[in-house]
This record gives structure tokens, C-alpha cells and sequence, in this order.
């Protein structure tokens, strides 16, 4: 007779960040852009895009930091001025919306 064994899953990697399950605030993820400022000049660089994407949970940071910088940066100087923090608030809402 056959004997049935559940398999029980654990697990393949934990996420760093963020749980996938909670509802960000445009006011939330402008802490976390804010945040992500290390050298607290106002503007984004490419790593400190990294580093936002990184604790928004993120798979790809890297990838997804240059994504948005190739979306949000509409003077093209590299990085993310104030002007451009809005569109990068929309950019990560539509994305975190995208992966629930």
C-alpha cells in the first residue's frame, strides 16, 4: 500500500527588507529614498538607489536601481535630484504594486 508523505518546504531565501505583504506609503518610501542619501546632498546616486531597492526588498537591486535611474532621470546627469524623487516615488509604488 502507498504511503503518502508530505513534503514540507522551507523556504528558499529569506527576503532582506521589507515583508512583501505590506502596504507602502508615498510618505514611507520617501523615508526610505531619504535614507538611502549617504552623503546628504539631496540627490541619488546609482548605489544609494541600490541600497533604497535593497530594503524595498528588492531580488535585484542593482538591476532595479538602474532601471529606475533610466527611467526617473530626466536631465541624464546620473543621478536623482529632488525634482526627480516624485517620479522615483511613483516608480517604486507602481513596482511594489506590480509584485503583490
Amino acid at each position: 500500500m502507498p504511503v503518502f508523505i508530505p513534503i514540507v518546504r522551507e523556504p528558499e531565501f529569506k527576503l532582506k527588507g521589507l515583508p512583501q505583504n505590506i502596504a507602502m506609503t508615498e510618505k514611507q518610501i520617501r523615508g526610505i529614498l531619504m535614507k538611502a542619501d549617504r552623503d546628504g546632498d539631496g540627490c541619488l546616486s546609482k548605489d544609494e538607489l541600490k541600497k533604497a531597492f535593497k530594503e524595498f526588498g528588492s531580488r535585484m537591486p542593482c538591476w532595479r536601481a538602474s532601471c529606475c535611474l533610466r527611467k526617473v532621470d530626466t536631465n541624464r546627469d546620473g543621478k536623482i535630484s529632488r525634482d526627480e524623487i516624485d517620479f522615483v516615488v511613483d516608480y517604486v509604488l507602481v513596482w511594489l504594486e506590480s509584485k503583490n
